[in-house]
């Protein structure tokens, strides 16, 4: 079907349920971040296949909410005969759907399939319609699906147990310091719909989500069970007695629902990530909405998986500049976005821990580095050659850990302006990455650092300046981040965190810097004359020079200079392994400025 025919069965469906909107959001059951393509309903009714995302198709006019990082993606996709690009968090452009509903939806129905849809977004859809008496209609029946003839079933992959050697912590740990955090709060049980906590509390991974180590599961935690909800065929028979080593109930991943209307007493959902079906089925307990406190134990890492991020970022520095050798002596070969980044992928996979990418590679040269989650595919995928500057943002999944690093590089002789707007990302990305801060600091109190020399020219970026990774998990994990947006949460010791500020020229091309770094400790309390310790900091997680070639030296101060050039003597120090072509180009790469 073409996308006026899966419009109009659509709002046949809608007409026959007696819905005036549907609203079909970018998320699934779980909140992947990464949607199985069994649960890719939004991409296939509006055809912006972007990663965030929210449709809402109304009888007349469809709608598609969408951040910065995806509106030049968006405007490719999407058929403006059919769909209206609303620009999120951009002034003057469109209000969150709640908001819009609430102007827009005066006594009508707004339907939608519970099991998609948060808790707390629920709640505020729900609160905007009944204001100008409208109506939220939490309907089981997915009306997609009704119309959606799909071919992909869910994975079927094995689960895997995560050795403690990796995880630093045994599931029994994991789960009775859970258990003292519900008893602090006086809950008697918690239910966990996302993978990743999941997977982190137990101690498994999983191929169910691509990109993810996850496994499709639910998880129900009392003060004497731990169940597993999951597709028991997945199980091992040799890991069974892991399961029971480590007090897990096993149970079939259908029987959540019994499990979730038998339940009693006061039960603990994140109203986040939890969703509005889950609440739906707790229909004998005493909900309470609040964050999970797994949550903060997953991010902030322990000393095994902070050594284990370094070992993964050694791993996958070792990777990066094996391939920037091989692309320097190799790009004029004929090469494109999609064969330089499929050699990059076969470089990280000669390592023996190399799991998979950690996210879908942005390989885009010239206007393509531009759209910053640039998807390349067979009818976009463009020659790279020494004409433009050419972004790289890739990850991978290591069984030491996740790792997420951008560079941009010139193959020939890059323009003054280039190297001006390069200094001046680079700039920022070392202001943030040497700066220290007290405990109690936000990632919205520091973001101004590094978007204050692109500021001083009338420049910005339209994403945030860093996000949460996981230990072998997500490679975008909260609660932590970097962003103008408020995130309520302090920056802590082990967690580990992106800092990557860019800039982007429509059709021109587009810069982006991006190192993992661990925030830890720089001053305890004791060292602050003011009182007002600990302070904290950043460690560079990445390993991988900077392109000497795009830095502008005059722009730089001396301390830049000196900071960029402990940086390299630190990658050339680290970086073992290498064939002797490659030490020759690293120590070109690391030279001192």
């Amino acid at each position: 079907m073409n996308i006026s025919e899966k419009l109009k069965h659509l709002r046949k469906a809608m007409q026959e349920m007696g819905v005036d909107f549907y609203y079909v959001p970018s998320g699934d059951e779980h909140q992947n971040e990464y949607v199985p393509k069994h649960w890719q309903r939004r991409p296939w009714i509006s055809h912006f296949t972007g990663s965030a995302g929210d449709a809402l198709v109304g009888m007349d006019q469809a709608y598609l909410w969408t951040d910065p990082r995806y509106f030049l993606q968006a405007e490719k996709q999407l058929d403006t005969q059919y769909y209206r690009l609303m620009k999120e968090q951009v002034q003057g452009f469109a209000p969150p759907i709640d908001a819009w509903l609430k102007m827009n939806a005066v006594g009508k129905v707004c339907a939608v399939d519970p099991k998609v849809i948060s808790i707390a977004q629920a709640r505020k859809f729900k609160a905007a319609l009944e204001s100008v008496k409208g109506k939220l209609l939490a309907h089981d029946v997915n009306l997609v699906d009704k119309i959606w003839h799909r071919e992909a079933e869910l994975k079927n992959s094995p689960v895997s147990i995560y050795e403690l050697k990796h995880s630093g912590m045994s599931a029994k740990d994991k789960i009775a310091q859970l258990r003292k955090a519900l008893q602090e709060k006086r809950a008697e049980s918690h239910v966990i719909s996302m993978l990743d906590a999941i997977a982190w509390l137990y101690n498994i991974r999983g191929k169910d989500v691509d990109y993810n180590p996850l496994v499709i599961s639910y998880a129900l935690v009392t003060q004497d069970q731990a169940i597993l909800f999951v597709d028991l065929a997945k199980i091992r028979q040799e890991d069974l007695a892991y399961f029971k080593e480590q007090g897990i109930n096993l149970r079939e991943y259908s029987e959540i629902q019994a499990a979730l209307n038998e339940l009693k007493g006061k039960v603990l959902v994140d109203p986040a990530t939890a969703s509005y079906w889950i609440e739906q089925q707790l229909k004998s307990a005493e909900i309470m909405l609040d964050a999970s406190p797994i949550t903060m134990m997953k991010a902030c890492k322990n000393l095994v998986e902070q050594e284990g991020a370094r070992e993964a970022h050694r791993k996958d520095a070792r990777a990066m500049i094996r391939f920037l050798c091989w692309m320097d002596k190799h790009w004029a070969e004929g090469h494109t976005e999609i064969s330089l980044a499929t050699k990059l992928e076969e470089f990280r996979k000669q390592d023996a821990d190399y799991v998979s990418l950690s996210f879908n590679t942005i390989s885009g040269f010239a206007g393509h580095g531009a759209i910053i989650h640039y998807a390349v595919n067979e009818d976009t995928d463009s020659k790279v050659d020494n004409s433009a500057l050419y972004l790289l943002d890739s990850g991978a999944q290591y069984l030491q850990g996740t790792t997420d690093i951008t560079r941009v590089h010139h193959l020939g002789s890059p323009s003054p302006e280039e190297k001006h707007h390069y200094t001046l990302v680079l700039k920022g990305h070392l202001a943030l990455a040497h700066s220290v801060f007290p405990d109690g600091t936000r990632g919205e109190h520091i973001d101004a650092l590094a978007r204050m020399p692109l500021w001083q020219e009338a420049l910005n970026y339209g994403h945030g300046t860093g996000h949460g990774v996981g230990a072998f998990l997500c490679v975008h994990e909260g609660p932590q981040r970097i962003s103008q947006g408020a995130s309520g949460v302090a920056l802590k010791p082990g967690m580990i965190v992106s800092n990557e500020p860019g800039l982007y020229l429509a059709e021109r091309y587009g810069i982006r810097i991006e190192n993992l770094c661990l925030i830890r400790t720089v001053y305890d309390e004791l060292q602050s004359m003011s009182n007002h310790g600990p302070f904290y900091g950043f460690e560079d997680l990445t390993l991988v020079p900077y392109n000497r070639k795009l830095i502008n030296k005059a722009e730089l101060s001396e301390k830049e200079i000196q900071w960029i050039n402990d940086y390299h003597q630190k990658i050339a120090d680290t970086i073992k392994g290498l064939s002797q072509e490659e030490q020759d180009w690293l120590k070109v790469a690391t030279a001192p400025l």
